[in-house]
């Protein structure tokens, strides 16, 4: 519900530009709207994903049962660098395409040390260290048609797919008792989760034009569609003492579900040289619902490392983005 309420928002709020928008460009006659051009824009982005809001303990000192890590800080990633390529032609059949493809890569670590640590994650062992390693990686690319409705108001639709892998390295330090009377162990234990997500399916948006004034132009958009998602999770458990390696457990899932996508954001377009060359800047902000994401996928493994459950895909993946570049038409 939190999700369709912003998005009705967004749609509110765009419409109030088109109400004033229609207005604005009748009094700068100097301005050449870039949908009349063949364009491309080259940008980059600061992406931030806000982690779960529910605080679960997930590493803990056991005597004095304080936090030492939760679930907010194990799926929360900022400041991760992506790209965007968006190119906007006329088709030989005359209509308006843009081909939109954006690639970003986000990479964090953590690490805890101490004499008591306890955690569901690793059940009935006491390591010295852990290291908790969270990467995800996305690529999308789409391909839309557009039709104008009225003046600084654009439709659009067509195909998109998402390639979204989400992956988790818990490895933590212990020490081994092999018994009978040998010294103990030093040893390593590797598990590793890998979630990953292709999400296919169709969209549609519009975009909205609003010029400010002689040299300052503001774009704001909503996109939103329905996917199927084939979903696998991988899962591997290795342990290393004295130069061996064992592996404890191994296993791959996989499943199809529905996913839901929704983009908005807005953007302000500086001309350098009018109708040829903008600078941009703004901010964006998507939300895919129905999604593996690696930190939920330990719900799927027992005490003993075996498999209890399906994939996880009841997730939403919130991401929001400063967003700047250059726009060339010609």
């Amino acid at each position: 519900m939190r999700t369709f309420s912003i998005i009705a928002t967004a749609i509110v709020a765009m419409t109030l530009t088109v109400c004033f928008g229609n207005d604005a460009n009748g009094q700068w006659p100097q301005y050449t709207e870039g949908q009349h051009h063949d364009s491309i824009e080259i940008g980059g982005r600061a992406y931030n994903r806000p982690g779960t809001s529910l605080e679960i303990p997930l590493i803990l000192e056991s005597e004095t049962g304080e936090t030492l890590f939760d679930a907010n800080q194990a799926t929360s990633v900022s400041s991760a660098p992506g790209v965007e390529i968006s190119y906007n032609f006329k088709s030989p059949f005359g209509r308006k395409m843009e081909f939109r493809t954006i690639v970003a890569d986000w990479d964090t670590d953590t690490f805890v040390e101490g004499a008591n640590l306890e955690s569901p994650l690793f059940p009935g062992v006491t390591p010295d260290a852990v290291n908790y390693n969270y990467e995800s990686k996305l690529f999308s690319f789409e391909l839309n048609a557009s039709r104008p409705l009225m003046q600084g108001v654009t439709l659009f639709a067509g195909p998109r797919f998402v390639h979204f892998e989400d992956q988790v390295n818990l490895t933590t330090n212990l020490t081994l008792d092999p018994g009978f009377g040998s010294p103990s162990l030093p040893a390593v234990d590797r598990q590793s989760f890998e979630a990953i997500n292709n999400i296919i399916g169709l969209q549609a948006g519009l975009n909205v034009d609003y010029q400010l004034t002689q040299w300052f132009k503001l774009k704001g958009f909503i996109r939103t569609g329905g996917y199927v998602n084939p979903t696998k999770v991988y899962f591997n458990n290795t342990q290393s003492a004295a130069g061996d390696t064992a592996e404890l457990a191994s296993f791959q899932l996989n499943k199809s579900t529905g996913t839901f996508l929704a983009e908005t954001g807005g953007r302000i377009y500086v001309d350098l040289r009018p109708g040829a060359v903008q600078l941009y800047g703004g901010y964006e902000a998507t939300w895919i619902d129905g999604v593996a994401l690696a930190p939920t996928q330990y719900l799927t493994v027992d005490v003993d490392g075996n498999r209890t459950d399906t994939v996880q895909t009841a997730n939403t993946l919130f991401m929001h983005a400063i967003t700047f570049g250059l726009r060339m038409s010609y």
